[in-house]
């Protein structure tokens, strides 16, 4: 490779991290986010060359061959369409997000009818080393008693958490924050 590529493919990594990774959509009152496509392809490109590189290099240096074979695998077969399913919707009776692992994906809805109070929450976790790390969520109380967490743990969700907490806001229903 020629120096000006180098240039070329660091100019292209540096705009990829610059443009936003979220697609926000509207179509009349209903906003859509999802993931850009260019986030879960490229998952789904360096998975398939980490397995590439990984089945190349597993004579040479089995360990980080098979390794690279194995997570390269799983990005590609499971992170990546996890990426293009990953959806929150908010329309002008209900939100809803789908998030999650393909094939364990979990779908949380609740309608606005029905809402009588949205908390802002946090909760702190301790990693196996020692690390700490806080997670947020959105709980949000029926009339029928039920509660409904909306976990805000990716950028779909945190792009669509200020969008719901306004309409929310705008219906009247009282917002707690707890953290």
């Amino acid at each position: 490779m020629s120096r000006n590529s180098h240039y070329v493919v660091f100019g292209a990594f540096v705009l990829l991290a610059v443009c936003g990774c979220v697609d926000e959509g509207s179509d009349g009152s209903t906003q859509t986010f999802a993931y850009e496509l260019w986030v879960p392809l490229s998952a789904l490109l360096i998975g398939i060359f980490a397995a590439l590189g990984g089945w190349f290099l597993r004579n040479t240096s089995a360990r980080f061959g098979w390794g690279l074979l194995v997570v390269g695998s799983i990005a590609a077969i499971v992170f990546a369409p996890s990426l293009f399913r990953d959806r929150a919707v908010l329309d002008e009776a209900s939100f809803s997000i789908r998030t999650g692992i393909w094939g364990l994906t979990a779908v949380h809805q609740v309608e606005f009818d029905g809402l009588q109070k949205v908390r802002i929450t946090s909760e702190e976790v301790r990693g196996r080393r020692g690390s700490k790390r806080t997670n947020f969520y959105l709980l949000c109380e029926t009339n029928d008693g039920d509660n409904v967490k909306f976990p805000i743990n990716n950028k779909v969700s945190q792009a669509a958490a200020p969008h719901f907490l306004q309409r929310v806001s705008e219906l009247g229903i009282p917002i707690l924050d707890e953290t």
